[in-house]
């Protein structure tokens, strides 16, 4: 890739950072289609998706360490619930990343978009009450086998796209009804754990590139520092909404992606 490409990549993987360290999940549901669309909207060589699915994954763990360091010296890390979640779904991103290599761009595709449209189903369903939204992190429940197999299946995801940790965000507050900000925190450390694993199995297929990763990993560094500075100056109800916004506005162009590519 040339200098200039990798500098835009650079500049994408500091906005992918900055949502990181906002929202609680690694930026891959924003550097997936940053990394996919914008580059020939500016003149540049258009990144085949099971190239950007690898700077993607790549992008996700750098930032995930850089944006949970933050959250965990702000006390709101669910320990046990990172462990269950994460040691699960770092199983299924091993193997997801390891199996992407045998699919077909449109396979990630539609996957994306799949995943990208239940996750803004999820998001209809009725928030924490304010009770809920108060407990602390020792006072925090949730059912653990239900949670180890989702996290499963969200890591094969991973392990395909490089990205769908977006999905542990809302899983947790919809579903499990953990407060916003101890979801948002805790998913960041599972985002680690699996992304990691999901790397590895991108690199043992050989579809890790040095110079882009190396450009988005910098840039991300700096957006998930931001992110999580900002993060504590926004309320959790507004919090919800731009991560709905966001899935809702990727969701609608993943659809259109799709439907022109046919077959």
């Amino acid at each position: 890739m040339t200098p200039t490409t990798l500098f835009a990549i650079g500049l994408l993987g500091c906005a992918g950072g900055f949502f990181s360290g906002l929202l609680g999940f690694g930026g891959g549901v924003v550097m997936f289609p940053l990394l996919y669309y914008v580059p020939p909207l500016i003149g540049l060589a258009p990144i085949d998706a099971k190239t950007v699915a690898a700077i993607v994954i790549t992008q996700v763990f750098f930032s995930t360490m850089v944006g949970g360091a933050a959250h965990f010296r702000s006390g709101r890390v669910q320990w046990r619930l990172v462990f269950a979640a994460g040691m699960s779904s770092a199983v299924g991103a091993f193997l997801g990343g390891a199996a992407s290599a045998r699919v077909t761009e449109r396979f990630l595709l539609v996957l994306f978009t799949v995943v990208t449209l239940l996750t803004g189903a999820l998001m209809a369903l009725p928030p924490p009450t304010e009770a809920q939204e108060n407990l602390s992190v020792d006072q925090v429940v949730f059912p653990l086998n239900a949670l180890v197999f989702l996290s499963l299946l969200t890591g094969v995801v991973v392990g395909f796209l490089g990205a769908g940790n977006f999905v542990f965000v809302p899983l947790l507050i919809y579903l499990v009804k953990i407060p916003t900000r101890i979801a948002i925190a805790s998913s960041l450390f599972i985002a680690m754990m699996n992304t990691l694993f999901g790397f590895i199995g991108k690199l043992a297929a050989g579809q890790v590139l040095l110079g882009p990763a190396v450009a988005v990993v910098a840039g991300a560094a700096l957006g998930a520092s931001l992110g999580e500075h900002v993060h504590g100056h926004v309320s959790p109800r507004v919090l919800r909404r731009i991560y709905a916004a966001m899935v809702i506005v990727i969701a609608l162009r993943l659809l259109i992606t799709v439907a022109q590519s046919g077959g």
